[in-house]
């Protein structure tokens, strides 16, 4: 038997369980993943162009992960009924860094 929590979400106070709440939340992190990899992949060729190759490549591989872990939040969305491949993470407040997501945090420090 599953019992589905259910909580009040903003706005206009309409009832989100548990399911849906996780749906938002892997749709951010995919988002969100995908947009740091762009970053990270402009570092690695900053670093390959300045003779750095091999923190070019480390940089690589911690992307390669970071893809690998998106492969698995979009199967986990997928499973859940949601769709995958770059959600839409519009009704959720955007940052200057260009990506959307509820909270803050600072780049590139």
């Amino acid at each position: 038997m599953i019992i589905i929590e259910r909580t009040v979400s903003e706005p206009g106070g309409t009832f989100m369980d548990d399911i849906q709440k996780s749906r938002i939340r892997l749709k951010h992190w995919i988002d969100h993943n995908f947009e740091h990899i762009k970053g990270y992949d402009e570092v690695a060729q900053l670093l390959d162009n300045k003779d750095c190759s091999a923190a070019a490549e480390m940089i690589r591989r911690g992307t390669r992960l970071i893809e690998d872990a998106n492969t698995e939040f979009e199967n986990a969305l997928e499973s859940l009924g949601g769709e995958s491949k770059q959600a839409d993470t519009s009704a959720v407040g955007s940052d200057s860094e260009g990506h959307s997501h509820g909270h803050s945090h600072r780049h590139g420090q």
